[in-house]
């Protein structure tokens, strides 16, 4: 749990934009669902970068609807965690128009690089992934409604096959 917390603490601090300001808000919400991390139940989270907490939507194993979201990649189940980085767009072109879905598209992928980096300082794997839009959606519902996915990111240890 300690890795996981580094990784979404150094992950999602601040990026200086123009678009997020004042400094410290984000346009992009971090789910995720965790399949092996000692120290957390497995299930369904979304990320509180303001708290740096993590909230349980739902206990569970979901490493199969993992695997499928991201178009069935077996990365995306074999994954410890898959962080999914979520926007409300319309709120979001309503303020900025269509730069707005850029900006969107660019926090969460600046996010995603910078847990890239913490996720192999600490000698752990991450990739990014492609997936379907609507399923992750309705998959982190009724939280994620009217949410949209920016970007996929598979982290940690490749489970041990027997």
């Amino acid at each position: 749990f300690h890795e996981l917390s580094t990784i979404l603490h150094k992950g999602t601090n601040n990026i200086p934009a123009d678009f997020l300001q004042p400094q410290g808000i984000s346009l992009a919400e971090v789910y995720l669902i965790v399949n092996a991390v000692d120290g957390l139940q497995p299930g369904k989270y979304v990320y509180h970068r303001d708290s740096g907490t993590l909230e349980s939507i739902l206990p569970g194993d979901f490493r199969i609807e993992a695997g499928r979201m991201g178009l069935g990649q077996a990365l995306a189940a074999d994954a410890s965690v898959n962080m999914y980085f979520l926007s409300d767009l319309e709120s979001i072109l309503n303020r900025f128009g269509n730069r707005g879905y850029r900006a969107a598209q660019l926090e969460a992928s600046i996010t995603a690089g910078r847990i890239y980096l913490a996720a192999y300082a600490l000698r752990l794997g991450a990739t990014g992934l492609t997936f379907y839009d609507d399923a992750v959606t309705d998959f982190f519902s009724p939280h994620a409604e009217r949410k949209s996915v920016m970007f996929l990111l598979a982290v940690g240890r490749r489970p041990r096959r027997r």
